[in-house]
């Protein structure tokens, strides 16, 4: 696999495609679930870094993990997907990045040496970040010396304002991320966070003493009725949430998501019929 141009021309964010088997061995969601909050005063610390720098609208910090493995020579990657008869949507499917122009690193595992590697990536565009080389070398030092570096990724530029409501298409080792996921058949109790912005408030935290550093707001996990994650984030400092609900297809070309079906007026399945297409035409 040949390396990635540095598209975010930063010295210290390795944009290079991650191979297959590295990818593969990263946890699953249904692994990491108590993983944040089990680290809540280095999650405080990381995003009162970002804070101080004032870099809330170029960084937030994610939840290292995956859903699906990825085939040999593809690396997970992420892309907006407009169109008139349904919502804009983000699909994240399995990717040659060698078939793609312009794929950048999206997520990043901190490394020794100040260095960070992306793991999953985007093909939205960004801007240039080598004026922030300082920064991701800092960031990278601390979640090493936290010892976090298998709990929390930096998110460079994120391509998504608000909250994003997540869930899988397992036939098509694929997940949808959706603004607005009304119209989706729903049955969950609670919530995990998977991303995180960095609000002002955060920047005292950056080198406070362990008893005034706050623990994570709302961060719990249940189950749906049908025992998969419904994740949601209620902290202030949301970003990103996952309904792991499936979909699933019929004989008759009905979609079904958790068990429920989806009628064709719907913009639940001008989404999803529109997002299994194109995972099909890859």
């Amino acid at each position: 696999m040949t390396s990635n141009v540095n598209v975010l021309n930063n010295v210290n964010l390795d944009e290079t495609p991650l191979p297959a088997p590295s990818y593969n061995r990263l946890p699953h969601i249904d692994d990491m679930k108590d993983a944040a909050s089990m680290h809540a005063k280095a999650h405080a610390r990381l995003l009162g870094l970002i804070a101080s720098h004032g870099l809330a609208e170029q960084f937030s910090i994610h939840l290292i993990h995956k859903h699906f493995d990825v085939p040999e020579g593809y690396v997970m990657a992420y892309e907006t997907v407009r169109g008139l008869d349904h919502p804009d949507f983000v699909l994240c499917s399995p990717k040659d990045p060698a078939r793609l122009a312009n794929i950048r690193g999206l997520y990043f595992r901190a490394l020794p040496g100040g260095k960070m590697a992306a793991y999953e990536y985007t093909t939205e565009s960004a801007t240039d970040m080598s004026r922030d080389a300082g920064f991701v070398a800092k960031f990278a030092q601390t979640v090493m010396a936290l010892g976090v570096q298998d709990v929390f990724a930096l998110t460079a530029t994120r391509f998504h304002h608000g909250t994003l409501t997540e869930f899988e298409m397992s036939d098509k080792a694929s997940t949808i991320l959706v603004n607005d996921p009304t119209g989706l058949p729903v049955d969950s109790e609670a919530s995990t966070p998977t991303d995180w912005c960095a609000t002002e408030d955060y920047a005292a935290y950056t080198n406070a003493a362990d008893d005034s550093v706050p623990g994570i707001i709302t961060l719990k996990c249940l189950q749906t009725r049908t025992k998969q994650h419904y994740n949601v984030t209620c902290s202030k400092t949301r970003n990103g949430k996952h309904y792991q609900q499936r979909t699933s297809t019929m004989p008759g070309g009905e979609l079904w998501l958790n068990g429920e079906i989806l009628t064709k007026d719907t913009g639940a399945f001008a989404v999803i019929s529109r997002a299994r297409a194109l995972v099909e035409a890859l």
